[in-house]
């Protein structure tokens, strides 16, 4: 069942080895740990057909429509897959984009984003970007036509905080 996307996810992996080995700071991005993998689809039939396919191997699902598409945050509940991954975040491609399909990006804990800035300026080579998506940041690492996205939290936080304020919105309307 998740045979392609553990194949993706060793490519990724070699990708970023090859990039720790060329960096000044190892320490850093070695101390990064992966949480989640990104998993774009063509369209909505590609995305129900993964989400029902991988739907129960998971606990939690947290399906949100974001940005003219549905995008899924998956926990796996009785495994992990390579390299220690929980999460699958499945993602429809934005509409009228022509993006890459398949592994799109990995997500990576770290929790000191003091360090993620300074090391922008020390590892001035790389493409850094610092990204918002509404209540959502994190600084992305541009590499091998891929990105990693450093987090100071998971994606399962992101929908928690949602839902708190949806939850404040209907309680607090009318």
């Amino acid at each position: 069942m998740f045979d392609e996307l553990n194949q993706a996810i060793a490519r990724y992996r070699q990708k970023w080895t090859t990039l720790i080995e060329g960096r000044h700071d190892r320490q850093f991005f070695n101390a990064l740990r992966p949480t989640a993998v990104a998993w774009k689809t063509t369209d909505r039939a590609e995305y129900d057909k993964l989400f029902h396919q991988w739907h129960d191997a998971c606990d939690y699902i947290f399906e949100t429509w974001m940005n003219g598409r549905y995008v899924a945050k998956m926990h796996l509940k009785d495994g992990r897959l390579d390299w220690g991954i929980e999460i699958i975040k499945l993602m429809q491609r934005r509409p009228a984009s022509t993006d890459p399909v398949g592994l799109d990006h990995v997500d990576f804990y770290t929790v000191n984003t003091v360090a993620v800035a300074a090391m922008q300026s020390k590892e001035a080579d790389l493409k850094w970007t610092d990204e918002v998506n509404g209540i959502c940041r994190w600084t992305s690492l541009w590499f091998e036509d891929t990105e990693a996205k450093l987090r100071n939290d998971t994606v399962m936080n992101v929908g928690v905080a949602e839902l708190q304020e949806l939850e404040k919105k209907l309680t607090t309307s009318h």
